[in-house]
């Protein structure tokens, strides 16, 4: 004969295992809405210390912080429309190819500091290019010293030799900054840059990496969720079990067991494909430059 205690025993269990989950379940959504709103924060930070530097000179004493887009003007001297377009031109030629190009238009270099060194202590601090590839360029731009450079990555010297980079800011940039056009002249001497960088044939994966990462961090989450999601409905079902063959002695003919429990999860199969949205943010993939390019006069 069984004791009171041997009867409650399963139902106790089973009811504990659902509150443990439940609970653990509200805290990684509470911790998640913490970190949420914390890069939130912080991302706001960085826009308003973006429009600050927009509206005073940027100092290269120590090379600012990563640009949020491929193309950044604090001059206003490229029009919003076509800043717009070329940021998402060299997005989706990072898509395809993988090699990242990034421009840069400031007013003034410091006083104490040569552009080839400006140039190569910001792409090292901004890792433009993939690791490993180092297929990144920096179209580096000073319009108060008019001065430019082409740094450019290790992985794609072969292509964009110094040569071909002086050739590029002399004869497709310069004649547009002489009439001080400087628009079309970014975005002409961007356009020479990719065609040249293509040459070398690395392929991209049809996302940059800023996509990646984010489509990684959509992943982790679904994933953490599905299993969150089955480990719940695993104890709830145990519960369930258990407190349906303690009933079972006591019922006539039991054939009749439902075998639907699993099948509400079924739905959480469709998680993650939503990494098609076309973001133009860039994020640097950890490449380095290898000293080659060309630097012209304004």
């Amino acid at each position: 004969m069984r004791s009171l205690r041997d009867e409650t025993k399963g139902p106790w269990l089973g009811t504990t295992f659902f509150v443990m989950v439940v609970l653990a379940i509200f805290t990684f959504s509470h911790i998640r809405g913490c970190y949420r709103s914390g890069m939130d924060g912080w991302h706001a930070y960085l826009r308003g210390n973006a429009a600050r530097r927009a509206a005073t000179p940027v100092s290269f004493d120590q090379p600012p912080p990563k640009p949020e887009k491929y193309v950044t003007d604090f001059t206003g001297v490229i029009e919003p429309d076509r800043a717009a377009r070329l940021n998402e031109m060299l997005a989706a030629f990072e898509r395809e190819t993988s090699n990242q190009v990034v421009v840069y238009v400031a007013p003034s270099l410091p006083s104490d500091r040569s552009i080839e060194e400006v140039a190569s202590a910001a792409f090292s601090a901004w890792g433009i290019g993939q690791k490993g590839r180092d297929n990144g360029v920096l179209f580096l731009v000073f319009i108060n010293d008019r001065q430019m450079r082409i740094e450019v990555g290790y992985g794609l010297e072969g292509v964009l030799t110094d040569a071909v980079a002086k050739q590029i800011t002399s004869n497709v940039v310069k004649p547009y900054f002489k009439r001080e056009d400087y628009g079309r002249g970014v975005e002409a001497g961007t356009r020479a840059i990719m065609s040249v960088a293509r040459g070398e044939g690395f392929s991209g994966s049809g996302l940059t990496v800023a996509e990646r990462a984010k489509a990684f961090s959509g992943e982790a989450l679904g994933f953490v969720l599905v299993v969150s999601g089955i480990l719940l409905g695993l104890f709830v079902a145990s519960g369930f079990i258990a407190w349906w063959l303690r009933r079972a002695p006591s019922s006539s003919g039991g054939g009749s067991s439902s075998g639907d429990s699993g099948s509400s999860w079924s739905s959480s199969s469709s998680s993650s494909s939503s990494s098609s949205s076309s973001s133009s943010s860039f994020s640097g993939g950890g490449g380095s430059s290898g000293g080659g390019g060309a630097s012209d006069s304004c």
